[in-house]
């Protein structure tokens, strides 16, 4: 009998401490923290990042395009089980002119490339620098990076419009990308 409640015992500890081990990373809370940023936004801070073949990719590239920029690593749970809603929206709004890309905070293409072709992401992925990870926690008024996932919608002129802090619900991010797209389609 004291086995038995021993070992119960070491089970609830051991599953409060997942838990809570895995709250700073978003798992835990539903809905994330929507911030609505006043006025035309804040700018996207230009960068430079590696592409997971090791070309640099420039953020100039999608200038007049809607993005949404996602942080996210390939051993944060919730970042792994937002790739099928990211995947879809890629799909739903590219010709809309959205651009999904993913910034991985793992450290080596290698690993990131191997796991993107097994979950299937279908949207651009690039790998996370600390300079540029650093110019992204300076902005005012934004939650540094270092609770993930974490997503930024931009608009065509390059604002900031919302961001995403921890688990986002796929209603959530669409209703936000179709105003952000309707808003800036003209």
């Amino acid at each position: 009998m004291r086995l038995k409640n021993f070992v119960w015992m070491i089970l609830v500890v051991a599953s409060l401490f997942f838990l809570f081990s895995w709250a700073p990373f978003g798992w835990i809370g539903g809905e994330p923290k929507k911030v609505d940023l006043i006025g035309d936004g804040l700018a996207l801070p230009p960068f430079t990042l590696s592409n997971l073949a090791g070309e640099p990719v420039k953020s100039d590239a999608f200038r007049g395009k809607v993005i949404l920029l996602d942080f996210w690593a390939t051993w944060c749970p919730p970042c792994r089980e937002e790739i099928p809603t990211l995947n879809e929206l890629h799909r739903k709004y590219k010709n809309d002119g959205l651009v999904v890309i993913g910034i991985s905070l793992d450290h080596g293409a290698e690993g990131v490339r191997k796991f993107v072709a097994r979950a299937g992401v279908d949207y651009i992925n690039l790998m996370g620098e600390d300079a540029v990870i650093e110019r992204f926690n300076r902005i005012p008024g934004l939650s540094p990076i270092h609770k993930i996932p974490l997503k930024l919608l931009i608009d065509r002129q390059g604002k900031i419009q919302r961001q995403f802090v921890g688990m986002t619900r796929s209603q959530s991010l669409e209703d936000e990308i179709s105003a952000v797209l309707k808003k800036t389609d003209t």
